[in-house]
């Protein structure tokens, strides 16, 4: 469904990244591997962290797995305090001081989400928050479209290209 550096995903987190002014913006899709919650990086904004990211990232480095295992929005304004994860690898390794995480949705089931990440303290403004929210929607839009036009197609698995090679 969706490849690293999506030109629709990319142009919605620079629209996103544009429009609050974080240090980065990540689109990322959800993968689980041995009861732990991966995250597979779509596209980003340069450098969110102020490091070059693994096209997988371990949930140990980030916050966005808990998006995605809680299923919910996380918005925290300073991570240094903040009980969820002020002693995660995303604190300390990843330099990541405020965050902004949205889930996106197909069907229902969380499939990915959005971070936009701050390398210093911030208070997230209420239209902050409404623009992450509108960059997931969208996100989910082009998800389902995709899906919709690859299942007409007859791919048995939207999300894997090698099965499908019939196209």
């Amino acid at each position: 469904m969706f490849d690293y550096g999506d030109p629709k995903l990319t142009t919605l987190a620079f629209q996103l990244h544009d429009m609050i002014r974080p240090s980065g913006v990540l689109f990322y899709r959800a993968r689980y591997d041995g009861g732990k919650t991966l995250l597979e990086v779509l596209a980003n904004t340069s450098m969110p962290v102020n490091q070059t990211l693994d096209r997988i990232l371990m949930p140990d480095n980030t916050i966005g797995h808990l998006v995605v295992e809680m299923g919910q929005e996380i918005v925290i304004d300073d991570t240094l305090t903040h009980p969820l994860v002020r002693d995660s690898g995303a604190v300390h390794n990843m330099g990541i001081m405020a965050y902004l995480g949205v889930p996106c949705r197909l069907n229902g089931e969380v499939i990915g989400g959005i971070s936009a990440v701050h390398q210093h303290r911030r208070n997230w403004s209420q239209s902050d928050i409404d623009a992450a929210r509108w960059a997931a929607r969208n996100y989910e839009a082009v998800a389902r479209d995709r899906v919709e036009r690859q299942m007409k197609k007859g791919w048995s698995d939207p999300d894997d290209p090698e099965k499908n090679a019939t196209d």
